[in-house]
């Protein structure tokens, strides 16, 4: 790997004394109010805020946030979050789903019975839809409730278990390749002009995988195709994000995104946006040299900020210990992007210079289903707007069907600011919606399944919010 482009590098432990947010960062809070300021406080933790998360009342009582959702959504919504935060219904849930996933077999995989339950269920909770009428029909209604767009995703991935390789033997690259290509190339179509597409480099095949897992530059055909994907969507002013995947590919991944960010990120925004989850220990000291090389080579660095989603797969010695530690490292990096300066988050990772260079241009997707994050940011844009500061572009996105009630306050909070007024910070809330057959979403819809397992309190909050305003309409009549 060539140096010149990994000029900071920082050890576990130096990352794990660094992950506290800066003091300048919790005065900022002190005192400040923000749209999402009364909203219900709960923190990713191991222990789910049982009696706060269902007392607290919303901070928008007149109508409350989940008022937006429509009753058959909010019905549904209420019953799977119910069944995930049950271990007794998610269990039995998640091994199904599993082989559903993961089998070979004709009968399950076409089982007409099996379609309809998934697709009227979960798939219908998470996932956009099969065709493109029902995409552009589920974007509409999202955009109706307020939202200002979506972040469309095709489906189609490739996800190794733990201890398992890719399978060596014959794989059609360019038949493989180019089916990718078309799916992806249909998702950019379908997305608005100036939204957003995003794209898996699993979906491409296992010839791509084997690539990936070997740390190779793209062959040929991929890195034509993704080049065709990059100038359509240029073409579209559609921008495109680059998803993070396994620990086991994400180097390669990170390495691929940064070729394509130096050719198309270059007129002072960012087309192309590289994922990074905040629950591995080397996220801080891989963002801080990717800010470096974007400075010193003068392109935008396009962040989205996750979490994490592949804790079922990735090994658990490269993830931060506790939640508490995985909080610590997203806040601090959020902060030091909103803020376009280090922090001891990020300046860990740049100590191996005498002075950190300078920040480049960042164009950020807060990613989030934690409403302590949300708050913290919307915080700093608000004193931002407030003091004339400089602020970066920012959007917000949750996962479609997860996190309603975050993403109902923003837009609550949207409706109730003066878009025209430069003191005051208009929140832009997206959602990111995953579309393809009910058997190319499997593995993603395993993943959700798996992920409000590892956070089942969150899943009993979601629960708790839904459960109220459903009671809340019910006792209307």
């Amino acid at each position: 790997m060539n140096t010149a482009t990994r000029p900071f590098r920082a050890t576990p432990a130096q990352l794990l004394r660094s992950s506290k947010p800066s003091r300048q960062f919790h005065q900022s809070l002190r005192g400040r109010s923000s749209p999402l300021a009364e909203a219900p406080s709960f923190q990713e933790t191991s222990t789910p805020p049982s009696s706060r998360a269902s007392s607290s009342p919303s901070a928008f009582s007149s109508p409350p946030p989940l008022s937006l959702l429509n009753f058959p959504t909010l019905l549904r919504s209420f019953l799977i979050s119910a069944a995930s935060s049950s271990p007794l219904l998610l269990t039995p849930s998640l091994r199904i789903l599993s082989l559903l996933a993961h089998s070979p077999s004709p009968w399950l995989q076409h089982n007409r019975v099996l379609h309809f339950i998934l697709k009227k269920t979960f798939y219908r909770q998470f996932c956009a839809g099969e065709t493109p009428p029902e995409v552009q029909r589920t974007a509409a209604d999202l955009k109706d409730m307020g939202f200002q767009g979506i972040i469309l995703a095709y489906a189609k991935e490739i996800v190794l278990e733990k201890g398992t390789a890719i399978e060596e033997g014959k794989s059609d690259e360019a038949k493989d390749v180019e089916a990718w290509k078309k799916g992806t190339l249909e998702t950019v179509r379908l997305a608005d002009q100036d939204g957003y597409a995003a794209l898996k480099f699993s979906g491409a095949g296992r010839s791509t995988m084997r690539q990936l897992i070997e740390s190779s530059p793209p062959s040929p055909a991929v890195s034509q195709a993704t080049t065709e994907i990059c100038e359509y969507a240029k073409s579209r002013g559609v921008k495109l994000l680059f998803d993070a995947e396994q620990v086991a590919v994400q180097d390669t991944i990170d390495q691929w995104t940064l070729e394509f960010q130096r050719k198309y990120n270059r007129d002072g925004f960012a087309l192309v946006y590289g994922t990074y989850q905040a629950y591995l220990r080397s996220s801080p000291a891989t963002l801080a040299e990717h800010l470096a090389t974007a400075q010193q080579e003068g392109f935008t660095l396009g962040v989205k900020l996750v979490r994490g989603a592949y804790m079922a797969s990735d090994p658990r010695h490269l993830i931060w210990a506790t939640k508490e530690e995985t909080d610590r490292a997203y806040d601090g990096i959020a902060e030091s992007l909103l803020r376009k300066r280090w922090n001891e988050v990020l300046y860990a990772a740049a100590q191996a210079s005498e002075q950190p260079p300078e920040f480049p241009v960042v164009d950020l997707i807060l990613a989030s289903h934690n409403c302590e994050s949300v708050r913290k940011a919307t915080a700093i844009r608000q004193e931002q707007a407030r003091t004339g500061a400089e602020r970066i572009r920012l959007v917000y996105a949750q996962l479609m069907g997860m996190a309603d009630e975050i993403g109902c306050e923003l837009i609550m909070s949207g409706r109730n600011t003066d878009g025209s007024s430069k003191s005051a910070e208009k929140p832009k809330a997206y959602k990111y919606i995953v579309w393809g057959t009910v058997q190319e979403c499997l593995k993603y819809l395993l993943r959700r399944a798996e992920e409000n397992r590892d956070a089942l309190w969150r899943a009993r909050y979601d629960r708790n919010a839904l459960g109220r305003e459903l009671r809340r309409r019910l006792l209307r009549f």
